[in-house]
C-alpha cells in the first residue's frame, strides 16, 4: 500500500483493496482497449488536483471476466518525450509498461503505462510518444548537503529481491515544490519537480512520511518511487480538467464577471 499512500490513500481497518476499488468503480470515468482476443474495461477516478485511482476489468472473448488490478496515479504536469521505446502487456492482468529513452538525453525510463484504456491504438504506430511522467515515493528523505545524482532501476540496487522494473532509486535537487491535499482522504502531499542528472521528473510524497531537513528549493531529495505515466494525445488533452470545485460557491463564481462601470 506504500505507492497508495503517495496519493493520500490508505486502507482503513477493516476493509480490503477491493473497497478501493468498488469506490473508483462507482465514481471513475469509464474507457475501453479492444484486442482480438480480449477487451480491457478502465475506470479512471479523478479525485483532483491530478490523483487518479485507475481500476482494470479483463474481458475475454470466450466469456471470462476478472478485475485485473486497482492502482494509484498521478497526472503530471510536465511531458516528456519518449523515443526508442517498447511496450510490455500483461493484458489478464490489466498491466502495461513502457521502457524507452527520453529523446533529449538518452536517460532510460521503465513506468507503468496508467492510461492503456484511454488512448487510441494509434498511438503504438509513433516512432516518439509524449508522456506525462510522475514517481509515486515509497521512501523519501530531504538533504541539504549537495549530494550526486542518481537515476537507477532499484532492481539494480537491491539484487537478492525480486522488484518491479517500474522501481527506481533517485536523488536529485528540488527546482520547485507544492503542497497538494487530497479531498477525499484529506491528506497533505507534497508535490516536488527534481532536477536529476539527464532530465526533470515530478514525484509526489505524502508529508507524513517525508523525512530529512526542511523542504527548500535547492535541496536535495533521495527517494523510492514507482514511476507511472500517461500516454499524452489529443484524445487525452481534456483530461486534466476536473470539473467545477464544489467546494466553493457559485456566487465566488460570478464574482470573477462583475462589471467595473
Amino acid at each position: 500500500m506504500g505507492i497508495f499512500n503517495a496519493i493520500g490513500l490508505s486502507v482503513p481497518k477493516g476493509k480490503t483493496l477491493n473497497d478501493l476499488a468498488a469506490s473508483a468503480e462507482k465514481l471513475g470515468e469509464a474507457s475501453i482497449y479492444a484486442h482480438p482476443d480480449c477487451t480491457l474495461y478502465g475506470r479512471c477516478w479523478r479525485i483532483g488536483a491530478g490523483l487518479e485511482v485507475w481500476t482494470i476489468l479483463y474481458k475475454a472473448e470466450n466469456g471470462e471476466t476478472s478485475y485485473a488490478n486497482c492502482r494509484p496515479g498521478f497526472r503530471a504536469r510536465y511531458t516528456q518525450t519518449i523515443e526508442n521505446w517498447s511496450l510490455y502487456e500483461d493484458r489478464k492482468e490489466g498491466e502495461a509498461a513502457i521502457k524507452g529513452f527520453i529523446e533529449t538525453n538518452g536517460a532510460e525510463v521503465f513506468f507503468q503505462l496508467q492510461n492503456l484504456t484511454e488512448i487510441s491504438p494509434k498511438n503504438f504506430d509513433r516512432e516518439i510518444l509524449r508522456v506525462g511522467l510522475g514517481g509515486l515515493a515509497v521512501r523519501a528523505e530531504i538533504s541539504l548537503a549537495a549530494e550526486e545524482f542518481l537515476w537507477q532501476p532499484l532492481n539494480e540496487t537491491a539484487k537478492t529481491i525480486h522488484i518491479e522494473q517500474t522501481y527506481h532509486r533517485l536523488c536529485g535537487k528540488i527546482r520547485a515544490f507544492e503542497t497538494l491535499r487530497n479531498s477525499h482522504s484529506e491528506k497533505d502531499l507534497y508535490w516536488i519537480y527534481l532536477e536529476l542528472k539527464d532530465f526533470n521528473l515530478e514525484i509526489l510524497v505524502n508529508q507524513m512520511d517525508l523525512r530529512g531537513s526542511d523542504l527548500q528549493i535547492g535541496s536535495f531529495v533521495k527517494a523510492d518511487v514507482w514511476l507511472q505515466g500517461h500516454i499524452v494525445s489529443h484524445s487525452t488533452r481534456f483530461s486534466s480538467y476536473e470539473g467545477v470545485d464544489w467546494s466553493h460557491s457559485t456566487v465566488d463564481f460570478w464574482k470573477h464577471f462583475k462589471k467595473l462601470n
